[in-house]
């Protein structure tokens, strides 16, 4: 019944039921308009459903299963977690923002971080899982470093990340291969190289510029000191040492003596004293100095 008193009442059924079919109308059949539901007006502590469509979702942790292979992110890290328990993780949030693949138990992992002492540097260490050395029970990890303007492969130790064992180092002008405390070292630069080590060996035949190794032969006159000078060579060095010796099984006897004498990158003259006219075979070497 309508109230035509004039005075406040209840609202008719009519009255009622027109405001039920336009609140209807308004939302639509199955939709909750926006602009009807005021913020926070909306509340669970569980949202289940088939599918959320949005363009923000913000939250503590967002998962894709709660357990088992899955994804998960919040605010420290995101990570990808195998069905066995390896995972894949981004770290935004340390000094040196990494990236690391973990072991299945969770112990050791494996990671790619990024560092520099400027805003502006970007070094990328690509690093080891640890291990223990049998030697003296320290722990090490292996890492490739690409710094700023040079590279570097290297064994650290975990604590300290100080070099401890083999080294490769290439800078803009330089180049350094090591093995370690106490073991040998290959040094390369703009000027000399150095190689050092408590003994060096060449497995095969060693050759160098600077060094030239021949053989003459030279026919004498008898009784008579005889020369033949060498020439043509191109041995490197400043400064030049020769050596030479005959072939001889009667040395002070019939060949009485030999000697050198014009050194130089070039080539020498070499002499030869024998008692006879016999053919003589020698052997000589130039070694050129800086």
């Amino acid at each position: 019944m309508v109230n035509t008193s004039g005075t406040p009442g209840p609202p008719s059924e009519a009255v009622e039921a027109t405001a039920r079919r336009a609140t209807s109308e308004d939302l639509g059949q199955g939709v909750v308009r926006r602009d009807h539901v005021a913020a926070g007006a909306i509340t669970a502590d569980l949202l289940d459903a088939d599918a959320i469509n949005g363009k923000i979702i913000t939250g503590a942790t967002v998962q894709t299963a709660a357990e088992g292979p899955r994804i998960v992110l919040n605010a420290a890290w995101l990570r990808a977690i195998g069905a066995n328990g390896s995972a894949i993780g981004m770290e935004p949030n340390d000094v040196y923002p990494y990236i690391y693949w973990a072991s299945v138990d969770g112990s050791n992992q494996a990671y790619i971080n990024v560092s520099g002492s400027s805003p502006s540097d970007a070094n990328i260490g690509i690093n080891s899982g640890t291990l223990t050395d049998a030697d003296d029970g320290d722990v090490y990890r292996w890492r490739t470093f690409f710094g700023n303007d040079f590279f570097t492969a290297e064994r650290i130790t975990v604590k300290g990340a100080k070099p401890f064992g083999g080294l490769l180092f290439l800078g803009k002008n330089s180049a350094q291969l090591g093995s370690g405390q106490d073991g040998g070292s290959l040094s390369l630069g703009q000027g000399p190289a150095t190689l050092s080590a408590a003994s060096i060996r060449a497995a095969g035949v060693l050759r160098s510029d600077n060094v030239s190794i021949v053989t003459a032969t030279i026919t004498p006159v008898a009784n008579k000191p005889t020369s033949v000078t060498l020439s043509g060579g191109n041995i490197k060095g400043k400064d030049f040492r020769a050596f030479v010796t005959p072939v001889a099984s009667v040395p002070g006897k019939t060949v009485v003596g030999v000697g050198v004498t014009a050194v130089s990158s070039s080539g020498l003259t070499i002499w030869v004293h024998r008692t006879n006219t016999t053919p003589t075979i020698v052997h000589w070497m130039i070694i050129g100095e800086d």
